[in-house]
């Protein structure tokens, strides 16, 4: 009797759908990751634009001879305006007084928030509740602002901020994730 070959060349279709769903698996973790990743520059891009533009502010206050205040755009979370103040500070009655001096827009899903729950506070800082930054001319320096400005990014908690550096006369960016009430994690950009 003659003898017949068995032998079967290619994969079963088990083997196949193995190979997919390990593959499916592995590039869901890699598009996770790089999510992250994302947001995180996103959030350290916009903080680090909020820092030179509170910089670009500052010349501007010294050359309008008067204080500059910062408010978010009414209705639109990704901009930011340097208002001229009416007065000599950047209170409810002064600050939208002046006209628009300056805007800087961030990509959404980022936006600028108010400090309300404190979550953009840094450590030492007393009250920093709001966009409270605030440019006052001063005669042989720029006017860097006290206070700071707020960067989230979406709903996560991917937080970046501009703040003003007493010790060297500055605006620097910082950035953290999550939410540990103000107390620390914040990273120099």
């Amino acid at each position: 009797m003659p003898r017949m070959h068995t032998d079967k060349y290619g994969y079963t279709l088990i083997e196949v759908l193995v190979v997919v769903i390990i593959m499916g698996i592995l590039s869901s973790m890699g598009v996770v990751g790089l999510q992250g990743a994302v947001a995180n520059s996103r959030v350290k891009d916009a903080a680090m634009n909020t820092a030179a533009f509170l910089e670009r502010v500052g010349n501007q206050s010294k050359q309008q001879s008067g204080a500059v205040c910062l408010a978010i755009a009414p209705g639109n979370p990704q901009k930011l305006l340097a208002v001229k103040s009416k007065g000599t500070d950047c209170s409810n009655e002064n600050k939208m007084g002046g006209g628009s001096l300056d805007s800087i827009v961030i990509e959404a899903p980022s936006q600028f928030v108010e400090n309300k729950s404190g979550t953009c506070n840094f450590v030492g800082d007393v009250d920093m509740t709001g966009t409270n930054a605030v440019f006052k001319p001063r005669i042989g320096l720029s006017s860097v602002p006290a206070g700071v400005v707020c960067v989230q990014y979406g709903s996560d908690l991917r937080f970046g901020l501009a703040r003003k550096i007493t010790t060297s006369n500055s605006v620097k960016a910082f950035w953290k994730i999550g939410n540990d009430d103000g107390a620390g994690g914040w990273s120099e950009l």
